[in-house]
């Protein structure tokens, strides 16, 4: 039995996330991808104003604060949208201090919960390559690479 439960963002809640999405994304651009801060902040702010035109979600997106059932501790958040091939993970995150409890296990066990529930044939998502922790659990948790891009940064 989970410890989680899924609470429904508000539209209140989609408008504080947006900054804060934004600003985690940037993040990983700028750690997993090699892009400066400011170029990675900028794509971040351009992704996220087209999948929140006007700031708000557009349907089929849904939002979720991850809440802890016995203490109602807000411990994460959960991104998904329905798409065509089944339902596209966007961002799963478990706060800092919460993390190597499990957590994100519950909270993916949820995610196929919901996707079972719409009917959804699959769950797709993207990793940066360097986040080894995600990467570990989703293989775990029987996700396989279906594509990966490689770099190779040049000098001079």
């Amino acid at each position: 039995m989970s410890r989680l439960r899924l609470d429904r963002m508000s539209e209140a809640d989609v408008r504080a996330f947006v900054p804060a999405q934004t600003e985690e994304y940037a993040r990983g651009i700028e750690e997993h991808g090699g892009w400066s801060r400011e170029d990675a902040l900028a794509k971040a702010e351009r992704d996220m104003a087209q999948s929140f035109p006007g700031g708000r979600a557009p349907a089929g997106n849904h939002l979720f604060h991850l809440v802890e059932k016995a203490t109602g501790e807000r411990v994460g958040v959960l991104w998904y949208r329905e798409d065509t091939r089944g339902v596209w993970l966007y961002q799963i995150l478990v706060e800092e201090s919460r993390r190597g409890q499990g957590l994100g296990r519950e909270a993916m066990a949820l995610l196929e919960e919901e996707a079972r529930r719409l009917g959804a044939p699959r769950i797709e998502l993207n990793v940066f390559g360097g986040n080894e922790p995600a990467r570990a659990l989703y293989r775990k948790l029987g996700y396989r690479e279906d594509a990966v891009v490689m770099s190779k940064p040049l000098e001079g």
